[in-house]
């Protein structure tokens, strides 16, 4: 089987084969890695968002039309609808009753937001960030606008 220079069947050096086998075996292992993973799946949806108590000349900075920025690069999410209203705040009366009244100067911003939506897994993604109602650390941010929104609604198109 071995030959006096070490060749199996007389043909190939059986240290050259083990690393020939080494090779073939990394190879195949890179190829099939992912091969059971589940792909994202990419679908549209209508993300609700409100911005609380922010500052009026903050607010107006932010149009329907703009995009959203994440990872340095403008996504494909567009703000497709915007009320901005007036911030409502809680006091207390002096018999201890909570009321609530306008904020007199700060502004909360409704907005809705269109495009792509990933879920690898059981997680969803927009713009990069996960979303899921109730979710009030979701990042607003374009060009020239950025503040802290909690999502409201989520409504995926088929």
């Amino acid at each position: 089987m071995i030959d006096d220079k070490g060749r199996l069947f007389g043909i190939i050096n059986i240290i050259d084969l083990v690393v020939l086998l080494l090779i073939v075996v990394v190879a195949l292992g890179y190829f099939y890695r992912d091969r059971n993973a589940d792909p994202a799946v990419t679908r549209t949806a209508e993300v609700k968002v409100i911005c609380p108590y922010v500052r009026p000349e903050v607010a107006e900075q932010i149009k329907v039309g703009d995009q959203l920025v994440a990872r340095g690069q403008v996504q494909p999410v567009k703000v497709t609808e915007l009320r901005i209203e007036t911030a409502r705040d809680t006091d207390t009366r002096a018999d201890g009753e909570l009321i609530l009244q306008k904020h007199p100067f700060r502004k909360d911003i409704y907005l809705t937001l269109e495009g792509p939506i990933s879920n690898t897994g059981a997680e969803l993604y927009l713009a990069g960030q996960q979303v899921r109602a109730g979710l009030d650390k979701f990042i607003v941010k374009t060009e020239i606008f950025e503040v802290q929104g909690e999502i409201l609604e989520i409504k995926i198109k088929e």
